[in-house]
């Protein structure tokens, strides 16, 4: 039983995906209860509906505690849900976990960088940059870390930022460490299996850093009853479906072990954009989140893990970059893919993470990649992924790597094939091209880079769009050898929150 972050696809399809790879099937709550961005779940229905579902059979529950206190992530960032409410709301956890394990996620709220309210308190549409330069020069005071001119410009924002909204906005984060704090409570209690508390696009500097570092002052006073049973690190679209990875491969006494891999010697020590911490931590971080350790060689490991590490640019990629690395990058990437082919060559499973910039694909390694450059066999990957941030790439690359090698009948290896090829169309296709050029003919069509919300025609129309610019993108795999006998399902090309930054399309087998 899976409680989503929220209903998006790569918290609902990506888990239930990798269910099947791992031969389970992953239940979620019934669509027409899932809430949909600004509007939360049925709380109430989703309550009912756990403890009906607890009944039928099922093994073990992965929980959101933000969908379950809050309705969704975004309703943990702007309801006015009391702390008590919340806390009362997740007490069926303890319930369920007297009949089956409870792995629960819970996410340290996140400080937006940028004057967009779309998923945060409306203020934010004005204010969103200065809050978030506030909350990051108010950590640095803290640490003694601020320069003369960042203290001069934390004056000048404390002066300048309206007093009720950053009450407003300070007392919902209160509000939310104090449920994770209960959290922590209930782990350290047994009254759950597990807890992971992820970091939603945080920073070494920030108060969501702030925060993370309370939270784990208390595990490591407690000790190891405390520490056995909660993990903290970058994340949040990624937790469920390492948790469902997790949860199978543990259940069957299984601790895949990884070897891993760099792209560019040194650059594993470069924090990624909207991280806390060095990539080479992040890794770890979710290779232990996904029930997977360390190998001490590659002789020993159950699969390679190459992470495309991090540009020290520290933006998304844009078109300019390609002609300004390419020489740099491409002898490191040349070098880095002859290796993972060559455990390939040696008969161990290859998956690789490209972090090299966050949302997509960098389109230098995809093209080196794809084109026959690499003595890689695409097909044959165990896992591939490209999107949001470091920490979410890594997550479900792990988690799909760590399902795919013990997937053995055809029907987990149908699965297998299928995630793999959506991965490629949705990370390396959509997210690493296709995004630029909808957004492009969206300007051209209505003079913005998203189509109107309430526009079901033009919804309609830019779908239409980019699920034909999906298709061209196939052929190319499926020359690359990712693919082959798969089809995109006409005409299921969506957008789940009716903008242009995520998408959603089936992905089948061609049936003869």
């Amino acid at each position: 039983m899976l409680i989503p972050l929220d209903e998006r696809p790569v918290n609902t399809r990506y888990p239930q995906m990798l269910g099947e790879i791992g031969g389970v099937a992953v239940v979620l709550p019934p669509e027409e209860i899932r809430g949909l961005a600004r509007t939360g779940a049925d709380l109430g229905a989703v309550d009912a509906w756990m403890r009906k579902t607890l009944d039928s059979g099922i093994a073990a529950a992965v929980v959101s505690c933000d969908y379950l206190a809050f309705g969704n992530l975004i309703n943990a960032r702007i309801s006015t849900d009391t702390a008590i409410t919340a806390i009362g709301r997740l007490g069926v956890l303890a319930q369920i976990n007297t009949k089956r394990p409870v792995h629960a996620f819970s996410i340290v709220t996140r400080v937006a960088n940028a004057d967009d309210g779309a998923e945060e308190p409306l203020y934010w549409r004005q204010w969103g940059t200065q809050f978030y330069r506030w909350a990051l020069l108010t950590h640095k005071r803290e640490a003694a870390a601020l320069s003369d001119e960042e203290c001069k410009e934390l004056s000048a924002l404390d002066e300048t930022l309206p007093g009720d909204m950053r009450a407003d906005w300070l007392t919902r984060r209160l509000r939310n460490h104090t449920v994770n704090l209960a959290l922590l409570d209930m782990a350290a209690r047994g009254e759950i299996a597990s807890l992971a508390l992820a970091s939603d696009d945080t920073a070494p500097y920030g108060l969501s850093s702030r925060e993370r570092t309370w939270l784990l002052g208390w595990e490591r006073l407690i000790g190891s009853s405390l520490r056995e049973r909660v993990q903290a690190y970058p994340g949040a679209d990624e937790v469920g479906s390492a948790l469902i990875a997790r949860v199978i491969n543990a259940q069957r006494g299984l601790a895949p072990r990884v070897w891993i891999e760099y792209a560019i010697a040194g650059h594993e020590r470069i924090v990624a954009r909207y991280e806390d911490r060095p990539v080479e931590q992040t890794v770890l971080g979710q290779i232990l989140a996904c029930n997977c350790r360390v190998a001490p060689s590659p002789e020993d490991s159950d699969f390679v893990l190459g992470v495309a590490t991090p540009s020290p640019r520290q933006r998304d990629y844009q078109p300019q970059f390609e002609v300004e690395d390419r020489q740099d990058r491409t002898d490191a990437y040349e070098s880095f893919l002859a290796c993972l082919a060559a455990h390939q060559s040696a008969g161990r499973p290859v998956a690789l993470a490209d972090v090299a910039y966050p949302n997509g694909a960098d389109p230098l390694l995809a093209e080196l990649l794809l084109s026959g450059k690499s003595a890689i066999d695409c097909g044959s990957l165990a896992a591939y992924g490209a999107w949001n941030t470091a920490g979410n790439t890594l997550g479900v690359v792990v988690a799909q790597a760590a399902l795919a090698i013990y997937a053995s009948t055809p029907n987990q290896q149908s699965a297998q094939r299928l995630f793999l090829t959506h991965r490629f169309l949705e990370d390396c296709g959509y997210q690493g091209g296709v995004r630029r050029q909808a957004r492009a003919e969206a300007r051209r069509l209505w003079g913005k880079p998203d189509p109107d919300p309430d526009c079901i025609a033009g919804q309609r129309e830019i779908s239409s769009f980019i699920e034909d610019k999906l298709r061209q993108f196939l052929c190319e795999l499926q020359h690359a050898g990712v693919g082959a006998g798969v089809e995109i399902v006409p005409c299921s090309t969506r957008l789940p929150w009716r903008r242009l930054f995520e998408v959603d399309f089936d992905v089948a087998h061609v049936r003869f």
